[in-house]
């Protein structure tokens, strides 16, 4: 299949997945449902369903792994998009990475970090994402909360000076990940407003490095509005990675498939940004369901995509005039209806 293009997308084009959103079908409450693919026979698959930037953990894409991994994406056209550590998976992260009370779990996670820093580049991205899954408490006072910040703030200093000492201008950029919750009752960085705020404590010379990645479905577990999130990393000039998806209310993690729960705000997100001519990727962070068949497993990539680009070709067609007229007599009512015009 030919790779997906959005219609007049500033900057890269073409769509971005992790290999991780092919999975087996597991969930907290039961084993796969299909067979494991692996990994890097799961490339492949990605560039059939179109997609152009592909994105892996270091648990899934390993340094061993990189001669072969760059070798199959020459094969079958794809890039690296973006490139993340995993600090959620392994026993030593059961409470946290960087904000473990165990300094030799914390020596342990800047180790990996600064590994990922150089598959990341190894591999072309030029994106490393950080999502800190299990930075955070079950049970009050379990750990210091200030020195937690310290703790963060520490560990990804340290990130930045080892990238800019080995890479210069050449650096890749770190984007942190905000999630509220999930696998810990109560995570740190858990919104962008949080995430933010943390980097702005940062050392003045690898602020410019860090920025972030808003992903739908964790802005929506905390009640948040997605589109208000990335027009204030866009105000910031944070946004440095997306990813896309769909989330059923305020519920678990679900990974649903982009344009399919909110469509409106989802067409208003594309309209922002257009208008902004972000030139990022456009990724998604999806999940094949228990329920898809093997034969059907990028069926979610090829959903994603179809609705991304309608979506995207509708916000080119809404009236950016119109929308000022409404915002200046303060029609917003209208103005809804006008968007529903668009979309419908």
């Amino acid at each position: 299949m030919s790779k997906v293009i959005i219609e007049k997308k500033a900057g890269k084009n073409g769509i971005g997945a992790g290999v991780w959103n092919l999975g087996a079908g597991r969930d907290p409450f039961g084993g796969p449902t299909r067979e494991d693919i692996p990994i890097l026979d799961r490339i492949a698959l990605l560039a059939e369903a179109g997609i152009t930037y592909i994105e892996a953990h270091d648990v899934e894409i390993s340094a061993a792994d990189v001669p072969q991994a760059k070798k199959l994406m020459k094969q079958y056209g794809v890039k690296m998009g973006m490139y993340t550590p995993s600090f959620f998976a392994a026993p030593v992260f059961k409470d946290g990475a960087m904000t473990s009370n165990d300094p030799a779990v914390r020596k342990h996670a800047l180790d990996n970090a600064l590994r990922a820093v150089d598959v990341t580049v190894e591999l072309g991205a030029e994106i490393m994402v950080f999502w800190n899954g299990r930075e955070g408490f079950d049970f009050m006072l379990a750990k210091n909360g200030q020195e937690s910040v310290r703790r963060m703030i520490e560990g990804f200093n340290a990130v930045g000076k080892y990238a800019l000492k080995k890479y210069g201008k050449k650096s890749p950029r770190f984007a942190i990940e905000p999630k509220p919750n999930e696998p810990r009752a109560n995570m740190y960085l858990g919104n962008v407003g949080e995430a933010l705020y943390l980097i702005s404590r940062l050392d003045k010379a690898v602020q410019p490095l860090y920025g972030i990645n808003p992903e739908t479905a964790h802005s929506r577990m905390a009640g948040l509005d997605y589109l208000w999130d990335v027009e204030l990393c866009l105000e910031a000039g944070k946004l440095f990675h997306i990813h896309l998806n769909s989330q059923d209310t305020t519920r678990y993690d679900q990974d649903l498939p982009f344009g399919y729960t909110e469509p409106l705000k989802d067409l208003a997100l594309c309209v922002a940004l257009q208008d902004s001519r972000w030139p990022g990727i456009l990724a998604f962070d999806v999940k094949a369901p228990r329920t898809d068949r093997q034969e059907d497993i990028a069926d979610i990539l090829h959903t994603s995509a179809a609705n991304l680009q309608r979506l995207w070709k509708k916000a080119l067609k809404v009236d950016r005039k119109r929308i000022q007229e409404f915002r200046k007599t303060q029609r917003y009512t209208a103005l809804a209806g006008y968007l529903a015009e668009c979309l419908y």
